[in-house]
């Protein structure tokens, strides 16, 4: 089994609180120029998450179904 496969299945394993805060550290490593401390990177996320709720609640965005989104993606990646 693949290195990957590995680290994916014990990923999964972890607690959605955990997962969250292994995806976050991932992130930050694709970007190593833009370093911001954990309270920053809580703190920026924390602003994101509020703006997109207060669009959804105040319905100036539109929801799209998890599942659709997959398999339209999903069709694009295979195009040929």
């Amino acid at each position: 089994m693949a290195a990957y496969d590995v680290l994916l299945k014990q990923a999964l394993q972890l607690s959605d609180e955990e997962r969250g805060k292994l995806v976050a550290r991932l992130l930050q490593s694709l970007d190593p120029d833009d370093e911001l401390s954990p309270e920053q990177w809580d703190k920026a996320w924390s602003t994101e998450l509020d703006q997109r709720v207060r669009e959804v609640r105040e319905g100036t965005v539109e929801l799209v179904d998890g599942d659709e989104m997959l398999a339209e993606l999903d069709a694009i990646a295979h195009r040929p």
